[in-house]
């Protein structure tokens, strides 16, 4: 059974290598991790570890009420494929509590295999771009059309995970890296912020400007290097500030900042700044309609769509843009009950990382917080493999 379990955590391992690069294929090793666990045994013991927690159905609980709303809802087809997507939220909880605290050598074979996947996708994305400006001369270094992979607010909150964890490496007394290591992890943290500036993710810049000022205080403030370290963090910021606005007239945070202050707003817009106003708005009125349940899960879509062609937001409409917010999107499909569960699952876990002192695992969920402000994350699989496997690991496992 010891090869089984090394096969096991293997194919955890590759499933945020693959989720970096093609979301899609992740369900395979999840699907052989799943088999591995089962053929492990030892069913009875992992039966009341699950039963035991009371993280693990906070967590999966969330999916169970989306399971229980797909079954009173009237779009079956469509709610079948939420609840696929979903379906890592349920899972890895349940999975991951059985499995014990992992040792420094697991931790960083998971997190290694994690930063290779973000790299190898960065250099993907340079490739594509290169390609593109020397055969078709098209400068596609920006945002969407340079991250081909995965969505630039995705593949940004990934990054700024990366950074957190190359911090938590670097900074563990426990934590012992050769000097290999220390190339690969500065090497590849310095190339995957200059993918960010790339990508253009206007909330992604924010949360890594602040991450790597929180980072260096925290170092500046164990290792009493306040001033230098200080100065450091001011220049970080400033470089990132600096690098956005020069890379170019299409910069996104330029424009969005001229959208707000000249207060050009079009409801046939698609620019994000502005739409994200628009679908805001009449998912509120959504909401309305359906406050302690919402609309059920399959409906979320055309209930939206129908509130924004009623209110005259043609762009939304002919995107049919989801509501570009977790927690709003979380009401419209389940109301203020899902809501609650979802807001309950971070706060419980963020007391939780408080009280036991767990500062990768307290940043991680800020992060993840801050990004559903913006983005409905658990729409893709791109949201909810990240996050019900990271957020299992560093609750049940990883415990930092």
């Amino acid at each position: 059974m010891a090869l089984v379990s090394k096969i096991k955590y293997g194919l955890l391992c590759l499933v945020p290598f693959i989720m970096c690069i093609y979301p899609y294929m992740a369900a395979w090793p999840i699907i052989g991790y799943l088999i591995c666990w089962l053929i492990e045994g030892d069913l009875v013991c992992k039966g009341r570890a699950i039963k035991q927690n009371k993280f693990v159905w906070l967590f999966s609980g969330f999916y169970l009420l989306y399971l229980i709303r797909y079954l009173f809802s009237g779009d079956y087809d469509m709610g079948w494929h939420i609840m696929q997507v979903k379906l890592s939220l349920f899972l890895f909880p349940l999975l991951l509590v059985s499995e014990g605290v992992k040792n420094i050598k697991e931790q960083k074979m998971f997190i290694y295999t994690f930063i290779a996947g973000c790299v190898v996708n960065g250099l993907i994305c340079i490739g594509y771009a290169i390609w593109n400006l020397a055969v078709n001369n098209v400068f596609v270094f920006q945002y969407i059309q340079f991250s081909i992979l995965l969505h630039p607010s995705y593949y940004s909150m990934y990054i700024d995970v990366v950074m957190l964890l190359v911090f938590y490496l670097f900074t563990n007394s426990t934590v012992v890296l050769n000097k290999s290591e220390r190339i690969f992890l500065l090497g590849a943290t310095f190339f995957l912020l200059f993918i960010l500036v790339l990508l253009q993710s206007k909330m992604g810049m924010f949360i890594s400007a602040a991450l790597i000022v929180v980072l260096l205080t925290r170092y500046a403030l164990k290792r009493g290097y306040k001033t230098v370290m200080g100065l450091l963090a001011v220049g970080l910021v400033v470089y990132f500030v600096t690098f956005h606005f020069l890379i170019g007239q299409n910069s996104r945070v330029a424009g969005a900042a001229e959208v707000i202050t000249s207060n050009k707003i079009s409801a046939s817009s698609t620019e994000s700044t502005q739409v994200r106003y628009y679908v805001w708005t009449a998912a509120m009125e959504v909401i309305k309609r359906a406050p302690v349940f919402g609309v059920g899960v399959g409906n979320e879509s055309p209930v939206l769509v129908d509130q924004y062609e009623k209110d005259g937001y043609t762009g939304a409409a002919k995107e049919k843009l989801n509501a570009h917010d977790q927690y709003i999107q979380t009401t419209v499909s389940t109301g203020i009950v899902g809501l609650l569960l979802l807001l309950a699952g971070f706060l419980f876990s963020f007391i939780t990382a408080v009280k036991e002192r767990r500062f990768v695992y307290g940043t991680f969920l800020v992060i993840v917080a801050l990004n559903f402000l913006v983005e409905a994350m658990f729409e893709l699989q791109s949201g909810t493999i990240f996050f019900g496997l990271f957020n299992s690991l560093l609750m049940f496992n990883f415990v930092i």
